[in-house]
């Protein structure tokens, strides 16, 4: 017996003996593969075993040749020897040919994270099972395959379908016409589409559009680059984007904004990373940099001398990662993704205040009819509707304010503090409405956060507060279709004297969830200068209007401090 499986020094030459071999035999350790070269320490208190092939790469040194295997030992000839008498007996003295493996265990994995084992299931030297339950990496309830197209469980596909089948499709609007033959037909489908959207909306201030046009590998891209930047990045490639302004352009980190000051209300800072883009105002050759650089100085000059207005503080140039600190080709590919998004999410913004514009014109147009048929109004009142809620159809000027913020949700201490004052959750953003226009969103599949509305209204101690809180339904992850989010914004509730509500609505924590979620918001908003036309009569500029509306909220805030 050489003693290489055990640990001794049989087929090394080194046990002290003084004379050389012709045979050897020495154990191995049989559930060890034989394309695994493994070599136990040498030390005497050490009981791992040597795998086969370590032992022939060291007996072909030492001038030995294999030539039988049995389940745990190896058998080796001094190399004279095979030749004159073995050679033609065993003339093939590879591993593979002497020896099968029947002890190995395998381990592999399923698409899901399974793990799964094959081969020998038992410690055969402790004679204990190896139990595959007890080597999973990922609890069974967790483990999906994260590259999936939608699928799931029967209740999972089904609770998608039916989201989808609740969504407005809005092709009619944004799948451009083949001929003029099928504009009657399209027209007619359009009215259908904006009677649907408006449905929605007046209901409860939100509803569900597909059918945008929008790609889903772009929207599956844009959610990635956000998380990789706002939940993967460093904090110094985020920083790098810091500006003095950053409720409007660049990174804003946890804790630093209160969206519940925009209601007059206190309440926590909001617990998400943000970071913001508006139009592209860069002229031709310029670059992008980090932080408020010269390049952003350059921009605002050139824009300036151009005789563009630029001055209003709804305007400032973006800012993205510093390629010094992410790496060129990370910044440069996280550029390209969101501003790809922002460009195709804006003209799907276009086409739903388009359509909600229409259904407003639409609805406003057989009221009056009615009311004539009944009293012989004069329908001025329509009139005024559609001057009102025209100037919402954007103009396509880079001179828009619409801004999309990314936003990273990630697990942390609100999580795991237990229900506040009235049985309240500890919001991840508090209850608020949206400022602008409508506001369009994405979400991709993390499961830590929730997007709620408010159902209803209360009076308590002389102040109105959300009645109940429904979860917004939304797909488990992107589709082929992707399914956006519109809630109507403030703007667009006042200049139709309220028919559409801006509703409540505000971003909790999802129990037990542990996967971060990423959001891209595009909140449209109009032209600085673009004059509106208030229910009151009244003709005031966009940059007032939004000026009045936070002041009112600040006053308010004031006043209960």
């Amino acid at each position: 017996d050489g003693g290489g499986g055990d640990g001794g020094n049989g087929i090394t030459g080194d046990g002290g003996a003084p004379y050389r071999p012709k045979v050897i035999c020495v154990e191995f350790n049989p559930t060890m593969p034989d394309d695994l070269v493994y070599i136990q320490p040498r030390d005497d208190g050490v009981r791992h075993g040597s795998s086969l092939s370590a032992l022939v790469e060291l007996a072909e040194k030492r001038g030995y040749v294999l030539v039988e295997t049995t389940l745990f030992n190896a058998f080796f000839v001094d190399r004279p020897l095979y030749e004159l008498y073995l050679r033609e007996e065993v003339p093939d003295v590879t591993v593979e040919a002497l020896h099968e493996c029947t002890m190995t265990t395998d381990l592999y994995q399923l698409y899901d994270g399974t793990i799964k084992l094959s081969g020998c299931k038992r410690m055969l030297w402790h004679r204990m099972p190896l139990e595959e339950k007890r080597m999973q990496m990922i609890p069974e309830d967790k483990r999906t395959f994260p590259f999936a197209p939608s699928g799931g469980t029967a209740s999972d596909r089904e609770a998608d379908r039916s989201i989808l089948d609740a969504a407005v499709d809005m092709s009619a609007y944004c799948a451009p016409l083949n001929s003029d033959d099928a504009k009657d037909g399209t027209k007619k489908t359009r009215a259908e589409c904006a009677s649907d959207l408006l449905s929605q909306l007046k209901r409860d201030g939100f509803a569900l559009v597909r059918g945008t046009g929008v790609s889903s590998e772009l929207c599956r891209d844009a959610l990635t680059s956000t998380g990789a930047f706002l939940n993967d990045a460093d904090e110094s490639v985020r920083r790098s984007c810091l500006t003095e302004d950053r409720a409007r352009r660049g990174y804003s980190p946890m804790c630093t904004e209160n969206f519940a000051s925009l209601v007059g209300e206190n309440g926590p800072n909001d617990l998400v990373r943000k970071f913001r883009v508006g139009p592209i105002v860069e002229r031709a050759g310029e670059e992008g940099g980090g932080g408020e650089s010269s390049s952003d100085d350059a921009r605002n000059g050139d824009a300036e001398s151009s005789g563009e207005t630029l001055s209003s503080p709804l305007l400032r140039p973006n800012v993205w990662p510093d390629p010094d600190v992410w790496g060129e080709e990370s910044s440069r590919s996280f550029r390209m993704s969101i501003e790809s998004f922002y460009g195709e999410s804006c003209r799907v913004a276009h086409e739903v205040v388009r359509a909600i514009c229409d259904g407003l014109a639409l609805a406003a147009a057989t009221k009056t009819k009615t009311q004539t048929a009944a009293d012989n109004g004069d329908g001025t009142g329509g009139d005024s509707l559609e001057e009102r809620v025209g100037v919402l159809s954007m103009k396509d000027s880079v001179e828009h304010t619409s801004i999309l913020t990314l936003l990273g949700y990630r697990v942390g201490t609100r999580h795991k503090k237990k229900r506040g004052k009235s049985g309240e959750e500890y919001p991840l953003v508090a209850a608020h409405t949206d400022v602008g226009v409508i506001t369009l969103l994405l979400f991709d599949a993390g499961n830590c956060a929730s997007l709620q509305r408010a159902a209803g209204n209360k009076k308590e101690d002389g102040g109105a507060g959300p009645q109940s809180w429904e979860d917004v339904s939304l797909p488990r992850s992107v589709g082929s279709d992707p399914v956006f989010v519109v809630n109507v914004g403030d703007c667009m509730s006042e200049l139709c004297d309220g028919e559409l509500p801006s509703t409540l609505h505000r971003v909790v924590p999802r129990r037990g969830g542990s996967e971060p979620r990423n959001c891209l918001a595009l909140f449209v908003g109009l032209d600085p200068g673009e004059t509106v036309l208030l229910p009151s009569g009244e003709r005031i500029t966009y940059e007032e209007w939004r000026r009045r509306r936070i002041a009112r909220a600040t006053e308010v805030l004031k006043l209960k401090k």
